[in-house]
């Protein structure tokens, strides 16, 4: 067995998945249940469903009536935002620290915002500069790094090595270089087997595995590479996911940003609004948890 393999199903047997995300991913991609069925498996999650409704009456949506039943809500938000929504709260859980990695170098909460980070420059990036819904690129974004929960759960010590070893190397090399020399497996291949058994969509699975990757080269736009500017970017902002390191961006996407910089501008210029906007879908302070 594959220490990529060994990994997910340790992790998979200490049943930290959330079942109510699991089964709405499956549910969305099979395009084929019906609205009971969303809302029965909603209802099984109280705290989803508080939220799923604060979200609908939130200043992200902007709706003038007051929404209470969960089927409105979710025909106001739609099937993939739901999705979404679903994923974050699972996920929301996973990121509390636990003291195994440094604060210092790296931190399940500084993950967390990290991740919330990318995930809302990459959904601005979707939709201003490529007129796109960017739901399926914001999912890819908040589980891009799922794959560093799961090592940090299951193999704590070795991934503080990585870190250390990464903060220290003055060469150009991803962190992921650094986890297969360490761990026979990296962050990238554990988090897309893990969304594949989560049965998301191929390009959500692709864009986690290949977020680190530099030599090859994607579409303009797809999903892994407007991933990787979201995570450049916010990198370049002081949100990375190790202080002080930032991994490069591949040469065509260099490229890119060079040739719509005046578009880019504008669009980091409206990240704090975004963020404040969204702050229902990703905060974490909420008084239920």
């Amino acid at each position: 067995m594959s220490s990529t393999q060994y990994l997910i199903e340790k992790f998979n047997d200490m049943k930290t998945l959330p079942h109510v995300a699991i089964r709405v991913a499956q549910m969305v991609k099979s395009e084929s249940a019906t609205m009971q069925e969303f809302e029965e498996i909603i209802r099984l999650d109280p705290v989803l469903v508080t939220r799923l409704l604060r979200l609908v009456n939130s200043p992200y949506f902007g709706l003038i009536n007051q929404v209470s039943s969960i089927s409105k809500a979710i025909v106001f938000i739609g099937m993939k935002h739901l999705r979404n929504l679903v994923a974050v709260e699972g996920l929301r859980k996973l990121y509390r620290d636990n003291g195994k990695v440094s604060e210092g170098i790296f931190s399940r909460k500084h993950l967390w915002i990290h991740s919330a980070t990318v995930a809302v420059l990459a959904q601005m990036i979707a939709r201003r500069i490529f007129g796109e819904d960017g739901e399926d690129v914001f999912l890819a974004a908040i589980m891009h790094d799922i794959g560093l929960i799961i090592e940090d759960q299951l193999v704590g010590q070795d991934l503080r090595q990585v870190f250390s070893e990464y903060l220290t190397n003055n060469q150009a090399q991803p962190i992921t270089a650094f986890e297969d020399a360490i761990i026979q497996t990296n962050h990238a291949k554990v988090g897309s087997l893990l969304a594949a058994d989560w049965h998301l969509p191929d390009e959500v699975i692709e864009a986690i595995r290949f977020h680190h990757n530099s030599d090859r080269k994607f579409p303009i736009p797809s999903v892994v590479g407007i991933l990787q500017l979201a995570e450049f970017m916010a990198c370049k902002m002081k949100y990375g996911v190790v202080r002080g390191r930032c991994d490069p961006l591949p040469a065509y996407l260099i490229e890119h940003l060079k040739s719509n910089m005046t578009d880019y501008k504008v669009l980091l210029k409206g990240l704090p609004a975004e963020m404040a906007k969204a702050s229902e879908l990703y905060d974490s302070d909420q008084e239920n948890e």
